[in-house]
């Protein structure tokens, strides 16, 4: 996701071309066979064509770096401007299952608790039997509202970090999907990343395993998150499920969209990886302390 390689890439590219260009003048003598060419046009000054070529190159370089700094300044606005985007649409999801939490959550367990009264006052009959499908019916309503909390905004990364906040997201993958066996791989120091890193980490593994589970068909999953002393985080999630399809860079879907930008807008690197057998591996490079640049 950087612009190092490319701008490598471009360099060697001009590089080549000039060697390639002079190489051919030097065969064909281009210079003596111009310059016997526009004697017959003296008259024009042709022979100072050159430096005026010259000149111009030179007046494109300045304008093109010209435009090159003003992309780069308008790329780091846009990068902040998203990064203020997603920073509100977390607190708007934190303040959503915080209400979702003390206010619907309380009056599920008010009607819960008003249906289980219900019996005791009358005994047998219809009235028991709507009771008791009352409460089920709340505690229905209940573990789906749980489940919705955990999807907006994971309360063990508040309560308990980073780590204890991806266990129990595998845990969860492991109840809804059985048939799939899900490895994690903890190295290095993990504590301490910050709210901004340890969310963004969070949602992109939350985002490839929602991938997994529900386009793959794998058999397994394996998340690997390390932390070096030196070469920041380094998150690779694979499966061995039946791949992407080739045009998936230009039809890729909310997940892998929404991976990108978060990379992107912590200045990070990404790769997606997908055989012709099947599988596919997503690898993630994050600074630590840093930003984009």
């Amino acid at each position: 996701m950087g612009q190092g390689p490319s701008v490598w890439r471009d360099l060697g590219i001009a590089a080549a071309l000039a060697a390639v260009s002079g190489a051919v003048a030097i065969h064909f003598e281009l210079h003596e066979t111009m310059f016997s060419m526009s004697r017959n046009w003296e008259y024009l000054q042709l022979d100072e064509l050159p430096f005026v070529l010259f000149v111009f190159a030179i007046c494109l370089t300045v304008m093109n770096a010209r435009r090159l700094m003003q992309l780069r300044r308008l790329l780091r606005e846009n990068r902040h401007l998203a990064q203020k985007a997603l920073e509100a649409q977390e607190a708007e999801r934190k303040f959503l299952a915080r209400e979702l939490h003390d206010e619907l959550g309380q009056y599920l367990n008010a009607i819960k608790l008003d249906s289980q009264a219900i019996p005791a006052e009358r005994p047998g009959g219809p009235v028991v039997d709507a009771a008791r499908r009352i409460a089920a019916n709340a505690d229905h309503v209940y573990a789906a509202v749980g489940d919705m909390i955990r999807r907006l905004r994971p309360v063990a990364l508040d309560e308990l970090g980073l780590v204890a906040a991806l266990e129990a997201c595998i845990d969860r993958w492991r109840v809804l999907k059985p048939t799939l066996i899900i490895r994690l791989t903890l190295e290095g120091e993990l504590q301490g990343l910050g709210e901004t890193l340890n969310l963004a980490l969070y949602r992109i593994v939350q985002e490839a395993l929602t991938n997994c589970v529900r386009h793959s068909g794998a058999a397994w999953a394996s998340v690997q998150l390390r932390r070096g002393a030196r070469d920041g985080i380094s998150l690779i999630v694979e499966d061995d499920g039946k791949g992407l399809d080739p045009s998936w860079p230009r039809t890729a879907g909310n997940g892998l969209a929404g991976i990108r930008e978060r990379v992107d807008l912590l200045g990070g690197t990404l790769a997606v990886l997908s055989g012709v057998e099947g599988g596919v591996t997503i690898r993630v490079h994050l600074p630590v302390g840093g930003g984009p640049a």
